[in-house]
């Protein structure tokens, strides 16, 4: 019982091009996929706290803005 010889190495080849397109589609769908599904439970988290801070916003609706600084005639007032 000696020690099995050497194998050869052979050289590598690339994959087939078809296989790499689909590894490379694959991996930005999961990446889309996982992108949008974030985005719907952000938009979906920003609408349920909307929806909560409307009926507190709504007495507060009938007040007029708050007063600017800016002149729309573009004079400003320069004392």
């Amino acid at each position: 019982m000696g020690t099995a010889p050497p194998r050869k190495q052979y050289p590598t080849l690339p994959p087939p091009r078809g296989r790499v397109k689909a590894q490379i589609f694959e991996g930005l769908a999961g990446n889309l996929s996982s992108a949008v599904s974030k985005a719907g439970r952000a938009l979906a988290k920003m609408k349920r706290q909307g929806s909560a801070s409307e009926s507190s916003d709504s007495a507060s609706a009938s007040t007029s803005p708050p007063s600017s600084s800016y002149a729309s005639d573009g004079y400003a007032d320069h004392a």
